[in-house]
């Protein structure tokens, strides 16, 4: 297995143990609602920490945003938006489904919606069947799926022996929201792609390549 294969095992591991942290404070507050605790966690993860990371690693902050034309930053902005929709989704759908059937079911569509959706709109699909890396991308979205499918069951025999149920449960609406969460958390993915232009600014500025994209 080649290091830079082992190395993005690794930053994953460090990247999924990171996300399921940021459960742990919503059953230690009980008198904030839903969308309070939500908009705080938000705002600290998706606005303040992400500018205040790009203001450390970029030598000259604003003269690197400012290099870019608004036909740069439009799509990688409305796409992060059309990703922070996918998001609150995301939350809502724990709210209806409860936390281990509403995450495996969110994170598995979007899993396959983010991984199939940018080369299906490329035309590049066929390179996922033909090619051997891309045989090995649809392999391991499978192997996630069956392990997001084991996590989520042994969630739901955990809840039902310690009595945790949803806070509103509502299977139809969980659903079409999970179905929404993984359509539009795909807009990670396209934003990733209308930002190249800004990976390559960052990376000729002297900045990590391993903090690039």
């Amino acid at each position: 297995m080649s290091n830079a294969i082992t190395m993005g095992i690794f930053w994953h591991l460090i990247g999924a143990a990171s996300a399921a942290c940021f459960y742990a404070p919503f059953k230690k507050v009980k008198k904030w609602s839903w969308e309070t605790m939500w908009s705080v966690g938000g705002i600290v993860s998706w606005i303040i920490l992400p500018w205040a990371i790009s203001a450390l690693l970029l030598p000259n902050f604003w003269a690197y945003y400012s290099s870019f034309s608004l036909s740069t930053l439009l799509p990688v902005f409305l796409f992060g938006a059309m990703w922070g929709i996918g998001n609150i989704n995301y939350g809502l759908t724990m709210r209806y489904l409860g936390m281990s059937m509403g995450i495996g079911i969110a994170i598995g569509i979007t899993l396959i919606v983010g991984t199939l959706m940018t080369p299906i709109i490329n035309g590049n699909f066929d390179v996922l069947i033909n090619t051997e890396g891309g045989r090995m991308t649809l392999l391991g979205v499978l192997v996630a799926l069956i392990g997001v499918g084991i996590v989520t069951r042994a969630g739901q025999l955990k809840e039902r022996k310690m009595g945790i149920k949803a806070e509103e449960f509502n299977l139809k609406k969980g659903l079409v929201l999970a179905v929404m969460c993984g359509i539009f958390s795909a807009g990670m993915s396209f934003a990733m792609n209308a930002a190249k232009p800004m990976h390559e600014a960052a990376a000729a500025l002297g900045v990590d390549p391993l903090y690039v994209a």
